[in-house]
């Protein structure tokens, strides 16, 4: 009757080390997303919540509007073609004060975009996980901050059609692949 009471003891007891463990991992994943949140925040926009740049991308992720209407925010106006930032128009409920006045909406609507770049990778890029192109390493967290400057378009392009395409700025999505390579992006909630 004893072993069994000291097994069990044992048994709840290893229980609990499994769930604090699982506890330690959920805080180090998001804490990793929250450092590579801040390092496109830095390199974006030198933090800077509310600024606009010459082309028009805002806040401090520096957000198009065709992005921001791929994520619900905006919409195309009637019988528009194109992606200039000028052919979209706020949803009700949102506008250009409000998204660069509120930095937690603005990091909400980062991690919302990293969601959906990271099932599109999985679903287009896994099989490149680890390869090297033009001598950089492929990594997760590369190709979600290759996207977020390019596109999935970008990365497609990095990738499979070996052409490297430039922001306005000359900063190519093999920059950032290879910038922000290392990060563990996976079960960001």
């Amino acid at each position: 009757m004893i072993k069994i009471s000291i097994m069990k003891n044992l048994i709840r007891a290893l229980q609990g080390l499994v769930l604090a463990l699982q506890e330690l991992l959920k805080k180090k994943k998001s804490s990793d997303f929250e450092k590579f949140a801040s390092a496109i925040r830095k390199r974006e926009s030198s933090n800077n919540y509310e600024i606009v740049n010459q082309y028009g991308y805002m806040g401090a992720y520096q957000f198009g509007m065709a992005r921001l209407c791929d994520l619900g925010y905006t919409k195309r106006k009637e019988g528009t073609t194109g992606y200039s930032n000028s052919v979209f128009q706020w949803r009700t409920g949102y506008s250009k004060e409000y998204f660069l006045s509120n930095p937690d909406f603005q990091d909400r609507v980062f991690k919302q975009h990293c969601k959906d770049l990271i099932a599109r990778i999985e679903k287009s890029f896994s099989e490149h996980l680890g390869k090297r192109v033009n001598g950089i390493k492929i990594t997760f967290s590369g190709l979600v901050a290759g996207s977020h400057l390019g596109g999935i378009g970008g990365i497609k392009n990095f990738l499979i059609n070996h052409y490297d395409i430039h922001d306005q700025f000359g900063t190519g999505v093999s920059d950032y692949v290879k910038k922000f390579s290392g990060y563990n992006l996976e079960n960001i909630s």
